[in-house]
């Protein structure tokens, strides 16, 4: 959506997850933001075309069509958790806990990012999580109930490739991003509907 300079907050935020979600799917957005001065929240740092409009947790958690998908998973916990008394899952999902890149990441000019996909809903539910979190959860006895995906992420550098002779001298953040998210695939088949924003966290030279 576009939307004139002048009405746009020129201060960057950052949510690590539970504050807001995607207005198109109600998934938890984690990430920078920013904000126009008619109210709206968006993602990213800076507003372009492909910006997504956010909504808080309290817009989201009274919206039916979001309730239904956070309902299903609950409920599918709830029901595993009843009939499997001798290995119950965890009383709660994990929870989004992702924090921004260290200024050592991007000086390496990449950081690792971990996915979550829990399998038992008719919809897909992909959970960014810590390292910490992430391992934990796959070597759970929760771990049957989820597939994650390590995703090595570019950060910093030039946008695009840079090549000489065909050969190439340095990835570039947008097509780094866009190999990374490929292989991903090969393991969770639709995250790169989750990893949208080839520039999140960029800081391109």
């Amino acid at each position: 959506m576009y939307i004139p300079l002048g009405k746009l907050n020129p201060t960057v935020f950052y949510t690590s997850g539970n504050e807001y979600a995607l207005a198109t799917t109600g998934i938890s957005y984690v990430g920078y933001y920013h904000k126009d001065t008619l109210g709206g929240v968006w993602t990213d740092k800076e507003h372009t075309l492909n910006s997504i409009s956010l909504i808080s947790y309290t817009e989201r958690n009274n919206r039916p069509e979001y309730i239904n998908i956070q309902g299903e998973v609950s409920a599918e916990y709830y029901k595993i958790s009843k009939s499997n008394k001798d290995n119950p899952l965890s009383s709660n999902l994990p929870v989004s806990d992702t924090l921004p890149p260290t200024q050592e990441d991007y000086d390496k000019t990449y950081t690792t990012r971990y996915i979550l996909s829990y399998k038992l809903t008719s919809q897909p539910v992909y959970i960014e999580v810590n390292k910490n979190t992430y391992n934990n959860t796959m070597n759970s006895s929760d771990k049957m109930y989820f597939e994650g995906v390590e995703v090595l992420w570019k950060i910093s550098g030039p946008l695009y490739d840079i090549k000489q002779n065909n050969i190439l001298i340095q990835g570039g953040i947008i097509d780094s991003n866009t190999r990374s998210i490929q292989q991903a695939e090969q393991t969770m088949s639709g995250v790169s509907n989750y990893l949208n924003n080839l520039l999140l966290y960029a800081k391109p030279d």
